[in-house]
């Protein structure tokens, strides 16, 4: 019985090299500490800029990971303030990531679109947007830097061979979910309804196959960090306890992304509550993270079966090659 728990929530990769885990720390890390030093809470876009831009570096190179995160960095600079813009910034953006799907592209599409959704929430001021995309360019240039540097970045091939069989169809239930998760983030989970719209992007990134398999183990994550946390907050409210954890989980995170998919998404949430956790009671935001993963995760489970049943009756072999990445 263990063996088989074990083997469903873990993956086949190995670890990240310590080399590889210090890179990304710094190319990540690097901008936003210097940044909130200097400029404060707005700073804090350098974190959403260094993201994206290498996480999407790793797997397409830096030409493909720069232009993407523009295009999530003017996507933001329009929906902050603007809920009303949200909502339709959001669907063109699904749709953009399903027409990159079709060349191959949508995995660091779908990357830099996970921190775009940070842009929804009320965290960013909507009244200095060029010191915000400033911040932000300038973040984004070092990140993609390091990653050229350190030999970190991907090249410029297509990731995706057989995504053309069903991107567009992915695109629209993308497009749609995104739409429905920013709205819904927005008028029901308060301060950081953000997370519905990333839990629920982060649950769609490729391999499409691997979409109900990483929906639990999210889900089991996101429980087990969420706990840590609030047993961490229970013992102690202390500032320095609080970066300190972030400090480590972050890290460690990013070593175990590879070989277990589980323990990334508790550590990384972990992290956030804890950074989090700085500005706002971290009761409040360990249940709107628990509830918008459950709200994510039925959302993303209905949508995907809705899309199944579109390609039987469009095109039955995208079927066979979605499965095929499983």
């Amino acid at each position: 019985m263990f063996q088989t728990l074990r083997d469903r929530f873990t993956d086949d990769g190995d670890p990240m090299p310590w080399r590889s885990v210090a890179v990304t720390c710094l190319a990540v890390m690097g901008p936003p500490v210097v940044a909130v030093l200097i400029f404060g809470r707005i700073g804090a876009v350098a974190f959403i800029a260094t993201l994206a831009a290498h996480l999407a570096a790793k797997d397409s190179g830096i030409l493909i990971g720069g232009l993407v995160t523009v295009v999530m960095g003017f996507a933001g600079l329009l929906t902050v303030g603007a809920p009303d813009m949200a909502l339709m910034v959001a669907t063109a953006l699904g749709i953009m990531a399903g027409v990159a799907g079709y060349y191959g592209f949508a995995l660091p599409v779908m990357r830099a679109l996970i921190t775009w959704t940070v842009f929804t929430g009320p965290i960013f001021p909507a009244d200095d947007k060029p010191l915000l995309f400033a911040i932000f360019l300038g973040a984004m240039i070092w990140a993609l830097g390091v990653s050229k540097l350190f030999g970190e970045s991907g090249n410029n091939e297509p990731a995706e061979a057989d995504s053309e069989a069903y991107a567009l169809v992915f695109g629209a239930m993308l497009a749609a979910g995104l739409g429905i998760s920013v709205w819904i983030g927005g008028h029901w989970f308060g301060q950081h309804g953000f997370w519905f719209p990333l839990t629920f992007v982060v649950l769609c990134v490729p391999p499409h196959g691997h979409l109900f398999g990483r929906t639990v183990k999210r889900t089991v994550g996101t429980l087990l960090g969420t706990a840590v946390a609030l047993g961490f907050a229970w013992l102690s409210d202390a500032t320095w306890l609080m970066i300190a954890l972030g400090a480590i989980c972050l890290p460690l995170g990013f070593r175990v992304l590879p070989a277990n998919y589980t323990l990334f998404t508790a550590l990384l949430t972990v992290a956030v509550l804890e950074v989090l956790a700085l500005v706002s009671d971290v009761d409040r935001l360990a249940w709107e993270r628990v509830a918008t993963m459950g709200a994510a995760a039925v959302m993303t489970a209905a949508l995907a079966g809705l899309g199944l049943v579109g390609l039987w009756l469009i095109r039955p072999a995208a079927i066979k090659a979605l499965w095929a990445q499983d």
